[in-house]
């Protein structure tokens, strides 16, 4: 024992290691231990390895020492033990030179950086003759000086480390523990921590933390004790404490309670009217309520106030934040929660599993406790199984002892009746009915009390106010940059919790993209983030995303102090998944097939074989399992995971999946015939909305042989991606349907190709256009669908109308034309009518285009798609400027340029646009003329969208004119204010001064 002796006190300088072997706590006695004492032990021979490791070790818990092999060496005189100090407060990190020059002179010097550079130098040597080798420790970075510190290599970092070990013990009820901890936490310290930076106000935020915590852990050793029955023994020191700190309530409380229990009543109510006196006099206040409290149980000699069988007892009933890792980005509900609790009495913060429900509860708490100066006890109902036991945990937490003749409920209501306190219920999801009605009958007997409960499910009772949790935020979809990334609450846990486990982890352009996808895949959820997080010691971000497909394996390993349902992914699920009855189970795992939002409609289709699916899915809405956002559902992606594994492991993923599939089918072929009419627009948000699900539908169906229903989907969708500009995206998902495995109705697969033709017929692709055409036509003429043949001939038109093959074009359109009339259809007919107008145009012939364009208008107001009834405006305004001159046509050109920005049709704009180009050139306004061309040629290039050939050829020579005529300053002006201004403000400017200066 004599050996462990040696070490400890070599290396901790900790007298209290002396106390603790001399006299070790019977409750933490280990047989085989050589002191008896398993905690000290094992502290002592982490300390013995740690000297005789050959490593550095720092600590500035009072003058600065440094040490090598548990040897204290010289580091040179003061500037240089201030500069030591000064890379010390930011261990593994760079500190600037500038910053180092500032804790030598108050004013920089000429040669400041230089003079910093010499006595780091000089420091180097310093250790190099300690250990007797060349140091890498200390490292020279571009911006400044790292200094690198191993686990436990800092003081700091081994007292923050027993505080934590202390506070956990004490939470677990062993008492002697905690207080051995505190003890050898406090005994690190030699005098005031950091004196070589006291001129620096940099290092005064770092003081006065450690100063807290050092406060912190004074406390925890004394209720320690105090819970241990060692009242006597604190005394002393808490009068010396209370002297050095009057104004501090909590220690006062204390010293009441030490002299109450060492049968001293008169000492302790004495001790009050001095704590009483002192806030008078300093501050002009009264005791806070606690306090107040406090002493009235002493006056009626509350049994509670004395240490319990469990050893328990607590001297001022005020919680605290517990955790040692920092409260992230959870102010606005911090907020949100303290402002309910001043206007209501009870509060539920409900939310899935791992958002942070406890930890948001315990802060508001704290914070309410320590603003009102209420008492405040926290009930944790996790570990309770029996629903009739729920009275017992509160009247535990209280202190009550459990009478035989009265009920537990009774000495609890009893109790509660007179105070004005704050009562914590966590995690009583799987209580549900039992934490109600307890809170109802509560609340009722106990008028000044609040109740703050959290659960995945709300109680569900009168007078209840929710607030519900979701994931922290994310960036926004898109922005990547570290600006955005840092100011995101999910990303700043996310680097928090790295860099407690790499010091040397750092967000940088390179990694922020990884760092925001994995936060966005974990739907911001604090435990999933916090747990991806602890592996970037193991992984790097990009390593960590690619594994997130096997999340739960990749997220096993949490913290070893924290509850088993909150140590892995895998378990915070499973506790809310066994709460479930067996139907709410099969409907989570069916809508885990969801990829996105989805209405309620879809979910009724997919689970209609079970009872009231409505209800099923308003229940797992009211457990957490499922969101509710702007009347769609939405299931957290981790959830999704979790419920597609459960449908895997019943062999019902496919069975389910096809389902799925099926009704998407539906949906789209269902919206995909309002297109045209008033519905258009609704129509086309509606496929947006699901986007989500349309491609996981098609994807699935590619992936299980059924190309019909992936095709059947894609048809419906291409003038979706039509309208919207995504041709690319459209193609893609065609030609992947298309090139699937598995047998097509050839009407269907007549569709699909129907659709390649037509988003291929704008971007250039003129081979692919007439593939998928040809063989469509062939199709639909073998099922007799003329109404299919004229559409794809149509579309094959333009396709060559755009390449210039006006002659090709041409030969189609009457084929068209007749398809539109045998099939009575307007809109194919509207469309032939245009088209020859457009062909004649581009030749020049005005010859009978003014009549085309009026018999297209004509045709097309019936048909009600305002695509194609601007370019049949555009159509005539185009002939009227060429038979009459460039005024005659500026009213139809302005309302088909403003029809085409209401639908937001990107490409159809930028082909409108070449009208009013050539409108612009005749005119000879050069500057709204390369405006527009830029304008044209950014909505192309954002689509793919080809231009005519004809167009892009002066495009070119004219631009060169442009260049010449405006000058380079105003050139590259006109064409960036075309570039980035929205599209609607350069049409409605071009359109007011063709109005205001040629009429119409």
């Amino acid at each position: 024992m004599n050996e462990y002796f040696s070490v400890g006190l070599r290396l901790l300088r900790a007298p209290v290691l002396v106390e603790l072997a001399a006299e070790p706590d019977p409750s933490v006695m280990v047989a085989g231990s050589p002191s008896g004492n398993l905690q000290v032990d094992s502290l002592l021979l982490k300390c013995r390895f740690m000297a005789l490791d050959g490593r550095f070790e720092y600590r500035v818990l009072g003058p600065l020492e440094a040490l090598f092999g548990g040897v204290v060496f010289p580091v040179g005189g003061p500037r240089h033990r201030a500069l030591l100090a000064a890379l010390l407060v930011r261990p593994n990190a760079v500190v600037s030179a500038d910053q180092l020059a500032a804790t030598l002179w108050e004013r920089p010097r000429a040669r400041s950086k230089n003079l910093v550079y010499g006595r780091i130098s000089e420091i180097r040597l310093a250790m190099r003759q300690a250990s007797g080798a060349r140091v890498s420790d200390l490292e020279t970075r571009s911006t400044g000086y790292l200094l690198r510190v191993g686990p436990d290599a800092l003081d700091v970092q081994r007292f923050e480390s027993l505080v934590a070990a202390g506070l956990s013990a004490f939470e677990a009820g062993r008492h002697g523990e905690a207080a051995e901890a505190q003890s050898a936490a406090l005994a690190l310290w030699r005098g005031p921590a950091l004196p070589e930076l006291t001129h620096l106000p940099e290092a005064a935020a770092e003081v006065a933390r450690l100063d807290e915590l050092r406060m912190r852990a004074v406390e925890a050793r004394i209720d320690a004790l105090l819970a241990g029955g060692r009242h006597q023994q604190v005394t002393a020191e808490l009068v010396a404490l209370v002297a050095e700190h009057p104004l501090n309530e909590g220690l006062w409380a204390r010293l009441m309670l030490a002299r109450y229990r060492a049968g001293l009543m008169g000492d302790a109510t004495a001790t009050f009217s001095a704590a009483r006196r002192q806030l008078a006099e300093q501050l002009g206040v009264e005791p806070g309520e606690s306090l107040q409290l406090l002493y009235q149980q002493i006056l009626r000699r509350d049994p509670v106030l004395m240490v319990s069988e469990r050893g328990g007892g607590s001297a001022v009933p005020q919680l605290r934040s517990r955790s040692l890792t920092s409260f992230v980005g959870r102010d606005p509900e911090l907020v949100a929660v303290r402002d309910l609790l001043r206007a209501q009495r009870l509060v539920t913060i409900t939310g899935v599993g791992g958002a942070g429900k406890s930890r948001l509860a315990i802060e508001a708490a704290s914070q309410v406790g320590e603003a009102d100066g209420c008492p405040v006890w926290l009930v944790e109902l996790a570990a309770l199984a029996q629903p009739d036991l729920v009275a017992d945990a509160v009247g535990d937490v209280l202190g009550l002892a459990s009478h035989g003749t009265r009920p537990r409920l009774e000495l609890v209501e009893e109790y509660l009746s007179g105070t004005q306190g704050l009562l914590v219920l966590d995690n009583g999801e799987h209580l549900i009915d039992a934490v109600a009605g307890f809170a109802v009958r509560l609340l009722a007997a106990c008028p000044g009390l609040r109740i703050l409960t959290t659960s995945r499910e709300r109680l569900g009772v009168t007078g209840e106010v929710l607030l519900p949790l979701t994931g922290l935020a994310l960036p926004e979809a898109g922005a990547d940059t570290l600006e955005a990334a840092r100011q995101s609450a999910a990303v700043q846990l996310f680097i928090t919790r790295a860099v407690a486990v790499d010091p040397a982890f750092v967000l940088t352009d390179d990694t922020v993209a990884a760092v925001t996808a994995i936060c966005r895949r974990l739907d911001g959820l604090p435990l999933a983030i916090e747990l991806a997080a602890a592996q970037a010691n193991a992984f790097t971000v990009t390593q960590m995303g690619d594994r997130l497909d096997d999340r739960f394996t990749l997220l096993s390993h949490g913290s070893r102090t924290a509850e088993p349902r909150h140590r892995t992914l895998q378990a915070v699920i499973d506790w809310s998944y066994r709460l479930l009855d067996a139907d709410e189970r099969r409907v989570f795992t069916r809508l885990s097939v969801f990829s996105g939002r989805f209405d309620l409609a879809s979910a009724e289709q997919l689970i209609d074989d079970l009872r009231q699916p409505a209800m099923l899915l308003a229940a797992l809405v009211d457990k957490s399992l499922l969101l509710r956002e702007s009347g769609r559902y939405r299931m957290l992606e981790t959830l999704r995971a979790y419920g597609s594994e459960r449908l895997a492991e019943e062999g019902e993923l496919a069975t389910i999946r096809n389902r799925h599939a099926s009704i998407m089918a539906g949906m789209a072929d269902e919206l995909g015939r309002h297109y045209q009419g008033d519905r258009r627009g609704r129509t086309v948000d509606q496929l947006g909305s699901m986007m989500d699900e349309f491609r996981a539908a098609m994807a699935w169906s590619v992936a299980d042989d059924d190309a019909e229903t992936a095709m059947r989907i894609a048809a419906a969708l291409a003038i979706y991606w039509h309208i919207t500009g995504q041709y690319a995206v459209g193609r893609r998902w065609l030609e992947h349907a298309l090139n699937g495995p598995g047998p097509s109705s050839p009407a269907v697969r007549a569709q699909a190709l129907s659709g390649l033709t037509a988003l291929t017929s704008v971007t250039g692709d003129l081979a692919a256009t007439t593939a998928a055409a040809e063989e469509a036509a062939e199709l639909f003429e073998r099922i007799g669908d003329r109404r299919g043949y004229g559409l794809v001939l149509r579309r094959l038109a333009t396709a060559e109308t755009m390449a210039g093959h006006l002659d090709r074009a041409e030969k189609l359109l009457p084929t068209v034309i007749d398809a539109g009339r045998e099939t009575e259809w307007p809109w194919l007919l509207g469309w032939g009518y245009t088209l020859i107008g457009m062909i004649r145009g581009l030749r020049r012939d005005t010859d009978g285009v003014e009549q085309l364009a009026a018999a297209a208008e004509a045709v097309l107001l019936e048909a009600g798609d305002p695509e194609i009834l601007a370019y049949a405006r555009l159509v005539r305004a185009e002939a009227a400027r060429t038979l009459y001159g460039p005024a005659a046509g500026v009213g139809w050109l302005c309302d088909g340029l403003r029809a085409l920005v209401r639908v937001e049709m990107p490409l159809s704009i930028a082909l409108g646009l070449q009208f009013a180009i050539l409108l612009l050139v005749d005119l000879g306004w050069s500057g709204p003329e390369l405006m527009v061309r830029s304008a044209a040629h950014e909505l192309r290039r954002w689509t793919g969208g080809a231009p005519f050939p004809t167009h892009l050829e002066q495009q070119e020579r004219r631009l060169a004119y442009l260049r010449e005529r405006l000058g380079d300053e105003e050139f590259t002006a006109r064409w960036e204010a075309g570039r980035v201004r929205p599209i609607g403000e350069i049409v409605e400017e071009v359109c007011r001064e063709l109005t205001d200066r040629v009429g119409y």
